[in-house]
């Protein structure tokens, strides 16, 4: 199966597969977006283990090949963040779901998380052009396609 094929198979998978338990299990609708979070946290942080590449290095470098020193620094930061958010959308769709709020849950999964996601990466590559103006930098369709490379096991 090639690449593309699996990933729209996952992506199916991850929006399906809450629905098809929502009569079943109730509780696996509101915490599937936790276990996702903590997933892609789990993903992230697991690459800031000494002797590991930070996984938005791994990205940078798929735009770049070689990165220079100020660019490790920053892109190990920048995956700090990353992780860090993916902890934070975790721990919010949690409380969301533990106060009993389903309303405020499905607004969070599904249009909260998602725009700060966004906010986020857009926001970082705003930043980025300016700290790093001396560089040339990808637009961020580009940018989303390395990121996907590498997702899927292609990097440089």
């Amino acid at each position: 199966m090639k690449a593309s094929a699996r990933l729209v198979v996952g992506i199916v998978a991850c929006v399906a597969l809450p629905v098809v338990l929502r009569e079943r299990v109730p509780a696996a609708v509101a915490l599937w977006p936790v276990a996702i979070d903590m997933g892609l946290c789990a993903w992230f942080g697991a690459t800031l283990f000494a002797g590991r590449e930070p996984m938005i290095a791994r990205f940078a470098r798929a735009e770049r090949g070689r990165l220079e020193p100020d660019l490790v620094r920053y892109t190990r930061r920048l995956t700090v963040l990353w992780t860090a958010y993916f902890a934070l959308a975790a721990a919010v769709t949690l409380s969301l779901w533990l106060a009993g709020w389903p309303r405020m849950l499905a607004a969070f999964a599904i249009v909260g998380n998602p725009l700060a996601m966004v906010a986020l990466f857009v926001g970082e590559w705003s930043y980025r052009r300016r700290r790093f103006a001396h560089y040339v930098h990808a637009p961020p369709r580009a940018m989303l396609g390395h990121v996907l490379s590498v997702m899927r096991g292609r990097t440089p």
